[in-house]
């Protein structure tokens, strides 16, 4: 529900506790889904007066990371004896950041995330909202977890970045688009990872196995569970391990051809 907080942190709270009482350790969120995603909105407003009045409504809907809507999931990753991956508009100062932050079974912040890549682009955006520019790995117990976001996904590099930093799960947390061109995007992105992939979307979610194929699926609103088998952690990432970075060139630039 757009900009409507509460509501949307009792849905979400309701949605997770039925996880929980399913047996789910860690439950993870859609992009956004505290505030509802409304970057989209204030981008698209012509209007210069209705722009200006969205711009700080956008500013007042971001939560602090010590925010009320914060501890209170992290009580409730508590009460659960859960980690819980929560996707929210965050303010930090004069910053805004597209967060998906990891709350621990003890309460506590486990890490965030900060979206890096914008499908708008970089010059439309609100005041103040800034791309992330790190890719943290959180040791979870039997699995260690990295995130990204959305837009992240269509670029190989989030995935590979977090691959290098030894996450065995990579959670995506979306609220763009979705269907079957993403369904094997995803399963690209774990198979050249060889890295578990779980894609949350309010419209559809999906657990990869690190060979691409799908272990379940959900539909609108739904959820879905899936225990993972983590002695296939102790197999060889062969499409890491045998990686020859010293015939890369270095990433970067605006993609017009280099020559030699």
């Amino acid at each position: 529900k757009k900009w409507d907080k509460r509501a949307n942190a009792q849905r979400v709270e309701t949605q997770v506790r039925a996880a929980a009482r399913r047996g789910a350790k860690l439950v993870i969120t859609p992009e956004g889904v505290l505030e509802g995603y409304v970057v989209n909105q204030v981008i698209e407003e012509s209007d210069r007066v209705r722009k200006a009045e969205l711009v700080e409504r956008f500013r007042k809907v971001a939560e602090p990371i010590d925010g009320p809507y914060l501890v209170r999931f992290r009580e409730l990753a508590n009460a659960l004896d859960i980690y819980l991956i929560l996707g929210f508009l965050e303010i930090d100062g004069e910053k805004l950041f597209n967060t998906a932050a990891l709350l621990g079974p003890d309460g506590q912040l486990v890490g965030r995330y900060h979206k890096t890549h914008f499908h708008q682009g970089y010059d439309v955006n609100p005041p103040g909202y800034t791309p992330g520019a790190k890719y943290p790995v959180f040791d979870i117990g039997p699995l260690k977890v990295g995130m990204m976001i959305c837009f992240d996904r269509q670029l190989p590099e989030p995935a590979r970045q977090l691959t290098l930093g030894g996450a065995d799960l990579i959670a995506c947390p979306s609220y763009g688009g979705w269907g079957d061109w993403n369904t094997r995007i995803m399963q690209v992105r774990a198979y050249e990872n060889q890295s578990y992939v779980v894609f949350t979307h309010p419209q559809q979610s999906l657990i990869l196995a690190r060979d691409g194929s799908v272990l379940a699926t959900g539909s609108q609103d739904g959820r879905v569970i899936v225990d993972l088998d983590v002695s296939d952690l102790t197999k060889n990432r062969q499409s890491v391990t045998r990686r020859r970075p010293e015939t890369y060139r270095a990433i970067g630039g605006s993609g017009r051809r280099m020559e030699e």
